[in-house]
């Protein structure tokens, strides 16, 4: 089997994973929360060695959105091979995300704030995930009033040559602040 083959199995069997965990979760009770889990790692603990590869994956893909750059961005992401799920909303492609929706928001938004705190991840060889809570905010081009909205994400990490870059993104918010944020 080849690497690439390989890859795609694990990708496989992590989204099986991420989507039938909160099945298990819900039925821990109070949602499967432990107090260790409620929020971003740095809020109790320091990060592994890992956990900072994952960390300053994500603080690339944040600068990346404050800063409105697509190189940053690139260095972020594997730009052959990257899709994004946000809020429901696909992008199946680097391509299809950049010229339809990074450039868009680039566009649209001014004053960009973006902050990502990991809660949980792991590496295993050449891949791994990141758990992560999400807030961003801005300004729409002509208004004066901050836009806000806040939730959480998974990434999927893969290496490539000497570096961990996003392969997939995956990021919800709250439906509320999503129907506030259209307003």
């Amino acid at each position: 089997m080849t690497h690439a083959a390989d890859s795609r199995i694990f990708l496989k069997l992590l989204a099986v994973c991420l989507i039938i965990s909160p099945v298990f979760a819900n039925a821990a009770g109070e949602h499967g929360h432990d107090a260790s889990m409620r929020g971003p790692i740095t809020d109790y603990r320091p990060l592994t060695p890992d956990e900072e590869i994952l960390q300053s994956v994500l603080d690339t893909y944040a600068r990346a959105m404050e800063q409105k750059s697509v190189t940053i961005m690139e260095q972020a992401i594997v730009p052959g091979d990257f899709s994004t799920i946000e809020s429901g909303y696909p992008n199946w492609t680097w391509e299809d995300f950049r010229d339809n929706h990074l450039l868009v928001e680039m566009d649209t938004f001014t004053d960009v704030k973006y902050i990502i705190k990991l809660i949980n991840g792991e590496l295993q060889g050449s891949l791994g995930f990141a758990i992560y809570q999400y807030t961003a905010s801005g300004k729409m081009q002509g208004k004066s009033d901050t836009v806000s909205i806040s939730g959480l994400g998974t990434a999927i990490v893969e290496k490539t040559g000497d570096s961990w870059r996003i392969h997939h993104l995956h990021t919800s918010a709250p439906r509320a602040q999503l129907e506030g944020a259209q307003k």
